[in-house]
């Protein structure tokens, strides 16, 4: 499964700890009320959840192993976070995108997984050396993927680990000195909010919960969910899922009630708009959609990615329009952005405009250095008819 999931799109034709689940209270303090739940719909008591120490815990083998490796580096003078960091440095080539989310002991015994799993391996081993750290999320170019009548994008979370105790707010403490734990380090990432470590454990639960919820085991989607909701319950993605989990159950208004609530926290989130839309429209509700989707292009929101996201997703639907607004934001805000070039052609080859299509390449090469992705976009332009006036494609 993906990196952080995000469930950005509902298609439509889309040890055990057991834990008496109870409505935490700062979320009811922002909105005056708790979020509408309907536990009695869900036999969730049954179902196995990771405890918290499982999430982090190592066996005694992986301990030594490291401790081993670690106590060697550390009597030739090394800084403790850099020995951890260069043990980890060997470890992450088949972390990726992709990958499962594991636990430490799982990550560390497969030496793979996604960078969820990373973040979760680097903080047990820096909790064996007492070592500090922190997280931090930080937005890529979205990676999609479409499994059971739902559409998923991933987002990716940084670990840095600290040359020295740190102290003080997690935008301070960021600055200090030490070394960023990150497999997929690029000049396109946007560095985003600081995490605190019960924010970074919910992320965990709410990627359990949507694995389970592609396979259409909704329990176990359920019990992860309301686990995630624990840990941070002003999270709006995890909210965002346990509305589809309640609609996938037959629940629709209180998935409605869910986004009502959800919308008081963050009314101007575009995924959250987006899907609260999608559930109007399914309910042939017109008119209220339509008013929630005109907010949409109506807002400023100055993160490139969010608006890709979204043209991908209208793109999915067939709103050929709204695709093309959206990728056409995504370029006013980041023209370095070529998958919305990309995006745009497939959207107007789709719509019989080929010289549409192939004018919005030819302004993509002017954007486009690496030459492995400038023969990609030629290939696009060679690869009907001729090539539209006036188009250098030279190097």
């Amino acid at each position: 499964m993906r990196c952080l999931i995000v469930l950005i799109l509902i298609i439509w034709s889309y040890g055990c700890s057991h834990q008496a689940y109870q409505t935490n209270q700062a979320s009811q303090a922002n909105t005056g009320q708790a979020l509408p739940i309907a536990y009695h719909l869900f036999n969730y008591q049954t179902v196995d959840i990771t405890s918290e120490q499982e999430l982090f815990s190592l066996s005694t083998e992986q301990q030594q192993q490291f401790l081993a490796y670690y106590n060697k580096a550390l009597a030739q003078g090394e800084d403790k976070h850099q020995i951890i960091s260069d043990y980890l440095l060997n470890k992450v080539a088949n972390f990726t995108y992709y990958g499962e989310t594991y636990t430490a002991s799982q990550a560390m015994n497969s030496l793979q997984g996604n960078c969820m799993s990373l973040a979760i391996l680097t903080t047990a081993l820096a909790r064996l050396v007492d070592v500090d750290l922190a997280f931090r999320e930080v937005l890529t170019l979205p990676v999609f993927e479409k499994q059971n009548n739902l559409v998923f994008s991933s987002i990716h979370v940084q670990t840095k680990l600290f040359a020295a105790p740190s102290q003080g707010g997690l935008s301070a403490i960021f600055s200090n000195a030490g070394v960023v734990i990150d497999y997929f380090p690029a000049s396109s990432n946007i560095k985003s909010r600081y995490l605190t470590y019960h924010q970074f454990v919910a992320m965990y639960y709410k990627n359990i919960a949507s694995d389970a919820l592609v396979v259409g085991d909704l329990e176990r989607a359920f019990a992860n969910a309301i686990t995630a909701y624990q840990y941070d319950d002003t999270s709006v993605e995890v909210m965002n899922l346990l509305a589809v989990i309640h609609r996938r159950q037959g629940d629709e208004r209180t998935a409605e009630q869910i986004y009502d609530f959800a919308m008081k926290l963050a009314p101007n989130n575009l995924s959250l708009l987006s899907n609260y839309a999608t559930l109007l429209a399914m309910q042939h509700r017109g008119e209220e959609a339509n008013g929630l989707q005109a907010k949409m292009a109506k807002l400023e929101d100055p993160n490139p990615y969010s608006w890709l996201n979204q043209a991908y997703l209208a793109q999915q639907q067939g709103n050929y329009r709204q695709a093309i607004e959206f990728f056409n934001r995504t370029i006013e805000l980041a023209p370095y952005v070529n998958e919305a070039y990309i995006g745009l052609y497939q959207v107007y080859m789709a719509k019989g405009q080929e010289t549409r299509a192939k004018n919005v390449i030819a302004k993509a090469l002017d954007w486009t250095y690496k030459p492995s992705e400038r023969r990609q976009l030629k290939y696009k332009l060679y690869g009907r008819n001729t090539l539209p006036d006036k188009v250098d494609i030279s190097q």
